[in-house]
């Protein structure tokens, strides 16, 4: 859905920087419309002021046009993909003979983070009651294997039972396999420098173990996990209201039995979400989506899936390099096999 800027009127008010940096993009976006719409719409969707003024601040600082689009593509390269194409791999349920037992070991030790995937979703399927956040589908593994859910989840039919996955909302992969790699490592600290200017988070918060923390976990349907993976499905907190949000997505049928607003609940002492976490993600979906930038990145995985290794002659990298500098920055992220 690539949506043109709009005007800049009344947007902004009392943010003379943010209306600086908007203006001088403005007369761009018709000879850079993917580019200059991703800085736009930052600009727009920016999760909390802080975010919009360090949006701002990068645009402000360059000193004429090609400086403002090299600006756009660096966000392409660092911050958009990195949502965008990070693929959260969900792992079995745990072993059937453990999953009940579990819940009273992983309830006498709250105060204990997850340290890995699998730890991440068991801990997650008890704070959730075993169903999927969104539309209280049971999973379909506790309900053959704990009898208390079983009961419950006969008692109200309707909720559904499927199997369920577990979400990172910051994809858990950056920082990963980056030890021996210094190039790695020099681009996920680029990467968290841009989530906690414009999101706000702090790195040490999600950095290796601490990427698997409850706020950053949510127990969703596979179908749903498949959309939040793809951005195509969205949160937004609303302001006043505790753990409440907006639901957003790209097509009002698609996950049509997720309602238009969802308050995460637990009746357990573990976490629930981020909403921090989640306006980020947020804010990131709708600037891909509404930039045209969805799309090109959608085409540029295609590319490489059919390639499986880019041809040395560059023969397989035109299409990443009509939207990115060369082959090194669209694999440099990719986890170890």
């Amino acid at each position: 859905m690539p949506t043109p800027l709009p005007p800049l009127a009344n947007l902004f008010q009392g943010e003379e920087a943010v209306r600086t940096a908007y203006a001088r993009i403005l007369p761009l976006e018709n000879s850079n419309l993917m580019l200059i719409r991703i800085l736009g719409w930052m600009l727009i969707h920016a999760p909390h002021e802080a975010g919009r003024a360090y949006v701002a601040r990068c645009i402000n600082q360059c000193q004429d046009d090609p400086q403002i689009i090299e600006e756009a593509r660096y966000h392409l390269q660092y911050f958009v993909k990195y949502f965008k194409t990070i693929a959260n791999k969900p792992t079995p349920t745990p072993s059937n003979d453990t999953m009940g037992a579990r819940r009273d070991i992983i309830l006498a030790s709250i105060d204990q983070a997850p340290t890995s995937h699998s730890q991440a979703k068991d801990r997650a399927l008890v704070r959730d009651n075993y169903r999927c956040q969104l539309t209280g589908h049971y999973d379909d593994d506790a309900y053959s294997h704990i009898p208390a859910v079983r009961q419950e989840s006969d008692a109200a039919p309707a909720g559904g039972i499927g199997p369920t996955e577990c979400h990172h909302i910051l994809p858990q992969y950056v920082g990963h396999h980056i030890a021996d790699n210094e190039l790695r490592r020099i681009n996920a600290a680029t990467i968290w420098s841009i989530v906690t200017a414009y999101g706000g988070i702090v790195p040490a918060q999600v950095n290796g173990a601490g990427i698997h923390n409850l706020r950053n976990i949510m127990t969703l349907r596979s179908d749903i996990h498949k959309a939040f993976d793809h951005l195509s499905i969205w949160l937004e907190p609303i302001e006043g209201l505790v753990n409440a949000y907006n639901v957003g997505r790209i097509a009002p049928r698609l996950c049509p039995d997720v309602p238009q607003v969802v308050t995460l609940t637990t009746s357990t002492p573990l976490p629930l979400p981020d909403p921090r976490y989640l306006a980020l993600q947020a804010a990131c979906a709708k600037v891909i989506h509404m930039s045209g930038a969805a799309e090109s990145i959608h085409l540029i995985l295609r590319d490489m899936e059919d390639t499986l290794v880019l041809s040395q002659d560059g023969s397989s990298a035109g299409l990443l390099e009509t939207l990115l500098y060369g082959q090194e920055q669209i694999t440099m992220f990719e986890p170890s096999s």
